[in-house]
């Protein structure tokens, strides 16, 4: 578990490692996983968090308000290690996340402010414009309530901890 943390961790250090972009996947409407990849910006072990930065108007807000669970993958193909989290989201919208946004840097602040709203159908591929929200910015702060770890080394090896057994890992085969 330590090893898997520091990997992690690595994710919001350093701007090359998988780490940094895992994918985050929640439930539909409809019954079907959606996936998508989203940046990192803060991992923390002691609280076992993760937090994640998006647009209001955003399908993951509207699929988030129905059922805040959610999952996370990593992959880190030099280790070779697979990481899965279940974890249940926070949402953070509004003056709380002020220091947040200051943090934001500025070229990156027009991902939060799309218009039309992410996931609108547009008449051509750039019929869209820019312009940096706060009103738009919302940090995801994701409670892990378990780990899964698989190592694809020369033997696999499986293991799982949770939350409710106070982080007791549980070997799994692989």
């Amino acid at each position: 578990m330590d090893f898997a943390w520091t990997q992690v961790s690595r994710g919001r250090a350093d701007k090359k490692s998988p780490a940094r972009h895992p994918t985050f996947i929640t439930s539909s409407s409809d019954n079907f996983p959606r996936a998508r990849t989203l940046v990192m910006r803060r991992s923390d072990r002691k609280n076992n968090e993760i937090e994640f930065h998006t647009d209001t108007t955003s399908s993951k807000m509207f699929l988030l308000q129905e059922d805040p669970r959610a999952g996370i993958h990593i992959w880190l193909p030099k280790v070779q290690l697979q990481i899965q989290m279940n974890v249940v989201v926070e949402v953070k919208v509004g003056d709380i996340t002020t220091p947040n946004w200051r943090d934001v840097p500025t070229n990156s602040r027009v991902a939060y402010g799309t218009t039309p709203s992410p996931g609108t159908v547009i008449p051509s591929p750039l019929a869209y414009d820019h312009a940096p929200d706060q009103k738009r910015f919302a940090v995801l702060v994701c409670h892990i309530q378990s780990i899964e770890l698989l190592l694809l080394a020369d033997k696999h090896i499986r293991a799982q901890y949770k939350k409710i057994t106070n982080w007791r890992g549980e070997w799994l085969s692989p």
